[in-house]
Parts: structure tokens; C-alpha cells; sequence
């Protein structure tokens, strides 16, 4: 394997890469002074405590107390290590990354683990492909309408339920190995594959790496359809199914369709809507849409027309549209799923379909309440109304908000004024409520603040102010070591000095790649925290000042503490000469001390 990655190229990459940017594609950001806020991608909130700062290319959350650099970042939205996240920046930069050839590299556990499951489906592939075990699931495939190109595209497979095992192990995997791939459950120590009997769908990510597999059963077995188990490298709810081979169609077209099946989202592709993924058998979910509108902000829903897919689809589309996206759904009501509306009509009905049946999810939802009311009732025209109040305010083009204001009075058979009156309420109750919950959090801040600042001595505050300024300027660095030194640092921040004291950086993001995984977390909670960074040049000297006087007290109250301790020692032992030293000393730094308090 190649060696690990130069530290010059490391502080390129970097440097190149504008954490705003990067963040701002996962992470909606709106500008607060010199920072960025947003709602964690990390943590469930409704109030932003997540904070980018362009100024120190860091980010923090002050609610779940995740931080770091733009590496830090990714690595923890997209689950990569740290070399993958290198190389991922860098491809972003459109830089090439050198490698030493000669050190080598621990494989990490998603290379691991990929690999493994790369191996599983060659094997699984070629059992469905040429094997006579796989007879009964190709059988089955071609009367689904599955051809073997689509077998040869997705790298379909079928499990024997047999074979595996020796397979992998004969290509250098151990028994801990393939308990951990969640390939083979254990009982008293005897490996069974998971997946027996079943066709085999491998689930791969963005850059084309198996991370799992689906199984569906040939017979009445339930469940129908089976998983791969979650684990820190696979997440049916994190991953779209097809989306490797989707991605050229989604860039080329910006547009994505998204169905419910693993054999939808392969009847689409091969039909030549390349530009199709499937959720992995669950509910489309916020981290999938996340995931999706990294490509596109354009997508089309075109779940099962049952009442299941519609109220799937009314889920999903929040999702969507509450990260910003343009969502529209395909009218599925003459057919069970994509797939069935293929095999029964034929690729230019589904584009046909897709041209004149696909409307805005606002419009869908509001045909979906109509059907389900009778109009003659005014009080359930309000409530449709009311139910359709958040989508609007979602809708940020203000000239498309008012074109749907007018549909829905006009569908209604209500007056245009009546609905506008009905949406100005509904924003002045959110006003009054996010002003409350803004006024709610402001005091909680300020009683937090309060009571650390009680805890939070004079002391401790110049230490970690200056430490701040110490980490955001070299020059203040070296004046602060050589004016008072680092030896009033004894804790935490004595730590970090120590340890960057001898190294060479030149911005605070740059020395969270200096640390351990366990403290990046905790250096950027120091470096984002407190007011230095929001300072001009001329207040931050002025700050500068201010600490500089409370560590030097300190240190002349430690002199003054250590004298005392030794006048007391000779005036035991009564060593004249010692005593008038002493006091002498200790009259001088007690007339320092005083100066400095003056």
C-alpha cells in the first residue's frame, strides 16, 4: 500500500479549501457578523448552534460539541478516515495526491470492509452469472423482465447459502473478519451465511465502494427483503441504492428521480432513466435527501401509487424542501410501482408520464387533501388551508409562492384575499414563536454564562483569551513567550502549548490536525469560543494588554508566595542575611504588584 500523505500537502489542501464552501454544501448557513450559523448536522436542534468561522476555517457546535477543521468536517458527515477525506479535498481542489512509496499504511476499516464486500459480490455475482446453484434466481429475474444486462450493470448476485465462507477465507479473511461483515451470523462458533437463498443486490456509495448488501427471498420467507446490518461503515438510512451509476445522469440532467425499490430503481435505469436511486427499504430520509441534494437540487418522487407511497412521498418532499430543494411527484395511480408501469406500458409512457404527469409537491398535496374533503364544508376548507401554511413559507421565490396562493384560492372556490390573510397569520405566529424561543435561549445562554462566569475566575479567563489570540497570530505566541513565558499554563492549555511549542503552523485549523481525534472536539471548542476573534486589530491589542497585566500578577503572586515561603524558613533558622535579602526582594515585587494594579 502506499506511504502516508506529505504535511506540505496536507497544509495545501487545506488552505485551499474554504470551510464555508464545503460546509455550506451539507449545511444551510445564513451570516452572523463575521461567522456563519446553521442547524447541526450532527444533532437534532430547531435553534442553530452551529457555527463556521471564515476567519479561522473552523467549525464548532455549541450544542452537541462537535468541532474542527474542514478534514474534521468531512470525515465525520460522510463517515471517511482522515487520508480519505485528504484525498477527497483534494480531488475537490484538483490536485493529485503524492504518496511515499515506501512507509506503509494501515488499511482503514471502511477500505476493509469495502474490500471484503467486493470480494462477496464477484462471488455472488458469478454464482447468478454461470453457476447451475443460481439457476432458480435467474429463472425468476428473467420473468420479472430483469435482463442480463441489468445483472451485469448493478453486479447482481444470488446466495447458495454455501461457498462463501471458503471463498473469502481462501483470498485472506479470518473468521473475525467475517463475523464483523455481518455477512454470516455465529452460532456456538459455526458461521451461517446471512443471505442464503436469496438474490443479492449489492448497495455501493458515491464513489463506487460496496458497503452492503440487499437480499430478497425467492419464496414466502419473510422478511421479503434483507439488509446488510448497520454498522459504523453502512447505513441503509445514510445511502441511496443505485446512486453510483446515477450520478453522471443527475450532473448531466440536474435531476434526480427517487423510487422505493431496489427493482424499480433498476426497471428506471435500464429503460434509460439513468438518473434513478431507491431508498434501502426504509422511508426516505433527512440524511438521504442531504445526501441527494449534494448533486441536484431538482428531484422527482415516483413512489408506489398506493396510499402508502403517497403519504411516503408527503414525508419525503419536507425533507426536501426543508433543505432547500425543488420537489415534484410523478402521478404513479395506474400503476403499483415504476416497475410494474415499465413492464406494463413501456419506457415512452414513463416519459411521457414524467413530462405531463409530474407536478410540484404542493400541488399533489393539495389534489391529495382535496380528494379526501368535501368541499361543500367551509370548516374543512380551512383546515386544508392551514395544512398547507408551512409548505408555502417553505417556498422562498416569492413570485412562486404567490402563483400557488392563487391556485389554492382558486381550487378552493374561495377568495385569493381570504388565503393571503390565512398565510400572513400563520407568519406572524411563527414571528411571535421563534421570537420566544429566541428569547427562551438568549436567557438560558445568559443564566449558563452567568453561572460559569461565577466558576470562571479572572485568571482562567486571561489564560484561555490569550490562548485564543496565541493560536489565531504567531507573532503574539512569540511575544507572550517572551515577555512572561508559558510556565503559568499548567493545565489543558499548558498541554496544547507543549505540544505545539515545537511545531510549525501558521493557522488555527491547521493545529486541529496537530492533536489526537479526542481533542479536536475540545481545541475548537476553545478556539471558536469567547469575543477575540471578533475583535479590530486595536481592541484586540487592547485585550492583549489586559491579559498580559493579569498573567504577569499571577506570576508576581507566585514570586511573592515562594519568597514568603523561604523568609518564613530563615526566619526559623534565624539566617540574618537571608531575612534582609528577602525583604528586600519582597518589598521590590510587592511595589511591582501594586504597580500593576495601579
Amino acid at each position: 500500500m502506499p506511504g502516508p500523505v506529505p504535511e506540505e500537502f496536507i497544509d495545501d489542501v487545506r488552505n485551499r479549501t474554504d470551510i464555508v464552501d464545503l460546509v455550506g454544501e451539507y449545511v444551510p448557513l445564513k451570516r452572523s457578523g463575521q461567522n456563519y450559523v446553521g442547524l447541526c448536522p450532527f444533532h437534532r436542534e430547531k435553534t442553530p448552534s452551529f457555527t463556521v468561522s471564515p476567519s479561522k476555517q473552523m467549525f464548532y457546535c455549541f450544542g452537541c460539541g462537535v468541532g474542527g477543521n474542514v478534514f474534521s468536517f468531512l470525515m465525520k458527515i460522510e463517515g471517511l478516515t482522515f487520508p480519505e477525506a485528504v484525498e477527497t479535498l483534494a480531488r475537490r481542489c484538483g490536485l493529485e495526491v503524492p504518496r511515499s512509496r515506501t512507509a506503509g499504511k494501515e488499511w482503514s476499516l471502511k477500505e476493509r470492509h469495502s474490500r471484503l464486500n467486493s470480494h462477496a459480490a464477484r462471488y455472488y455475482h458469478r454464482i447468478l452469472m454461470h453457476e447451475a446453484a443460481g439457476e432458480v434466481a435467474r429463472e425468476y429475474l428473467l420473468g420479472r423482465g430483469v435482463r442480463p444486462s441489468a445483472w451485469e450493470r448493478f453486479c447482481l448476485g444470488f446466495a447458495p447459502g454455501v461457498g462463501l465462507e471458503g471463498f473469502l477465507k481462501e483470498n485472506g479473511y479470518d473468521g473475525d473478519a467475517l463475523v464483523a461483515s455481518g455477512l454470516f451470523t455465529e452460532h456456538y462458533g459455526v458461521l451461517r451465511e446471512r443471505f442464503r437463498g436469496r438474490i443479492i443486490f449489492p448497495i455501493y456509495d458515491a464513489r463506487g465502494r460496496c458497503l452492503g448488501f440487499g437480499g430478497r427471498a425467492l419464496d414466502d420467507e419473510e422478511p421479503k427483503y434483507l439488509n446488510s446490518p448497520e454498522s459504523p461503515v453502512f447505513s441503509k438510512s445514510r445511502n441511496l441504492y443505485g446512486l453510483h451509476l446515477a450520478l453522471p445522469a443527475i450532473r448531466e440532467q440536474r435531476r434526480a428521480i427517487v423510487v422505493e425499490g431496489y427493482m424499480d430503481c433498476i426497471a428506471a435505469q435500464e429503460n434509460g432513466f439513468t438518473n434513478t436511486v431507491a431508498s434501502l427499504g426504509t422511508a426516505f430520509t433527512q440524511d438521504q435527501a442531504r445526501l441527494l441534494l449534494r448533486y441536484t437540487n431538482e428531484v422527482v418522487l415516483a413512489f408506489d401509487g398506493d396510499a402508502a407511497g403517497s403519504a411516503a412521498a408527503m414525508r419525503s418532499a419536507g425533507y426536501l424542501q426543508e433543505l432547500g430543494g425543488r420537489v415534484y411527484v410523478l402521478d404513479m395511480a395506474d400503476a403499483k410501482d415504476p416497475d410494474e408501469f415499465l413492464r406494463l406500458k413501456g419506457r415512452e409512457a414513463f416519459r411521457e408520464a414524467l413530462e405531463k404527469r409530474t407536478v410540484p409537491f404542493l400541488e399533489f398535496k393539495l389534489e391529495r387533501l382535496l380528494s379526501d374533503s368535501d368541499l361543500r364544508d367551509v370548516f374543512k376548507k380551512a383546515e386544508i388551508v392551514k395544512e398547507l401554511m408551512a409548505d408555502l413559507e417553505r417556498i422562498s421565490d416569492h413570485v412562486v409562492r404567490e402563483g400557488y396562493l392563487r391556485g389554492i384560492a382558486r381550487r378552493l372556490n374561495t377568495s385569493e384575499e381570504a388565503v393571503r390573510l390565512e398565510f400572513m397569520r400563520h407568519l406572524a405566529k411563527r414571528r411571535v414563536q421563534k421570537d420566544k424561543n429566541e428569547n427562551n435561549r438568549y436567557n438560558m445562554e445568559q443564566s449558563k454564562q452567568t453561572f460559569e462566569n461565577r466558576r470562571l475566575t479572572a485568571l482562567d479567563a486571561a489564560k484561555t483569551g490569550i490562548f485564543r489570540l496565541m493560536c489565531q497570530d504567531r507573532r503574539i505566541w512569540e511575544r507572550v513567550r517572551g515577555e512572561i513565558g508559558f510556565s503559568v499554563f499548567t493545565d489543558r492549555l499548558g498541554y496544547y502549548i507543549r505540544l505545539f511549542e515545537g511545531l510549525d503552523w501558521e493557522s488555527p485549523a491547521e493545529l486541529l490536525d496537530r492533536v489526537e481525534d479526542g481533542d479536536k472536539a475540545e481545541l475548537a471548542g476553545i478556539l471558536m469560543g469567547g469575543v477575540e476573534h471578533s475583535l479590530s486589530k486595536q481592541q484586540q491589542e487592547k485585550m492583549l494588554e489586559d491579559y498580559l497585566k493579569v498573567l504577569r500578577k499571577e506570576q508576581l503572586s507566585q514570586k511573592i508566595g515562594e519568597k514568603q515561603a523561604a523568609l518564613n524558613e530563615c526566619e526559623k533558622n534565624g539566617r540574618q542575611e537571608g531575612i534582609k535579602t528577602l525583604l528586600a526582594e519582597l518589598h521590590s515585587l510587592y511595589e511591582e504588584l501594586e504597580t500593576l494594579k495601579g
